[in-house]
């Protein structure tokens, strides 16, 4: 899954293809309506109890995921300004040693 909230999408539209692919076989399938019913029932609360237990995880591991987000920011923006700082050591080695002499820009 990519970033961004797509791996909560692909949950929940696993979880509602699960949903409606079991109500409508449970609903063609020759049974009794109450024991349908009872069926249908029991597997709404066991979707809503793992829907609650997607919920609480992301609740838990979202403030983990954000701060590790913003350090990764700030140790990406450290190695940035490194190599910016290096290459612009690079050029101004490479001009001094093309004049021969050192210059200062």
């Amino acid at each position: 899954m990519s970033p961004g909230g797509s791996d909560v999408a692909y949950i929940r539209g696993l979880a509602h293809g699960a949903v409606v692919g079991t109500v409508i076989g449970l609903c063609v399938a020759p049974q009794e309506g109450r024991r349908t019913r009872e069926q249908i029932q029991s597997i709404a609360i066991a979707i809503r109890d793992g829907a609650q237990q997607v919920v609480d995880t992301a609740r838990r591991v979202g403030p983990t995921a954000q701060t590790a987000a913003r350090q990764v920011g700030e140790v990406v923006g450290n190695v940035r300004d490194k190599v910016v700082r290096r290459r612009d050591e690079a050029d101004e080695g490479a001009l001094i040693s093309v004049n021969g002499s050192a210059t200062v820009r």
